[in-house]
């Protein structure tokens, strides 16, 4: 009986020191992101440097934003809105937590789908880029809805070889007319850190400005808000703008 009893002790003991199973702690997240790289023809464009067109006129760019809406692949969300800022983000245009193998293919509008481009800005959630806070600039006051694409920047029109850049010039695209269907596919996504990949898209601004089927003649076409006046200019710029965003 004593024996018995000694064993129950020790049994007990031992079994109540038995050490807890460890939980192995959750994988990381993944990331997607996508970023823009600006360039002008073969080379990086940065922002307030000089850059000289075919036709020898020099530019500055001094701004390049625009927006994404209805970031898909068939029934997969990348994101309902995204929005680029080259001067306060940098090449960023967006990044989420999701798995990047559903995104081989891609589409979006580029501008803000008519879906969100009525509504109230301040209405939007604090962290959408559609509030009022986020877009800043990029909503119209004066006009129910958003800027689309925004390219701003100087030019020296005077051939005089003295850096005059004599001219102010603003490309401000908008309206539901000028939203544009974008369609990507077999896409490649690099891996640039352990738990993230990487989807990189060029934006080339020689392209932009000097189409060779449109170029955009900056001394008589310096400006464009997409008022019906100027309806061709505007059309020329949205279609300029998409056409230089390829995927690299």
């Amino acid at each position: 009986m004593v024996r018995n009893f000694f064993y129950f002790i020790i049994f007990g003991v031992l079994f109540s020191c038995k050490p807890d199973e460890v939980t192995p702690p959750p994988a990381p997240a993944e990331t997607a992101r996508i970023i823009v790289n600006p360039s002008f023809g073969a080379s990086p464009l940065m922002l307030d440097s000089i850059y000289q067109g075919p036709n020898g006129i020099r530019i500055k760019v001094s701004d390049i934003k625009f927006f994404t809406t209805l970031m898909s692949n068939q029934n997969n969300t990348f994101a309902e809105v995204a929005y680029f800022d080259y001067r306060e983000k940098g090449a960023l245009l967006i990044e989420q937590t999701l798995d990047y193998t559903k995104f081989s293919s891609l589409n979006f509008v580029l501008g803000v789908d008519t879906s969100f481009n009525h509504d109230d800005p301040s209405a939007f959630p604090n962290n959408s880029p559609l509030n009022i806070m986020n877009a800043g600039s990029m909503h119209w006051g004066w006009n129910t809805g958003y800027i689309f694409i925004s390219v701003e920047g100087k030019a020296d029109t005077l051939a005089d070889g003295i850096d005059n850049f004599d001219l102010s010039y603003s490309y401000h695209i908008g309206t539901d007319l000028y939203q544009q269907a974008m369609s990507f596919s077999n896409l490649t996504w690099v891996k640039t850190a352990a738990h993230q990949h990487t989807l990189a898209f060029n934006l080339d601004m020689e392209s932009f400005f000097f189409n060779p089927s449109q170029p955009i003649d900056i001394p008589s076409e310096p400006f464009t808000h997409s008022g019906a006046g100027l309806s061709a200019l505007t059309q020329k710029v949205a279609l300029n703008f998409k056409n230089a965003l390829q995927a690299q």
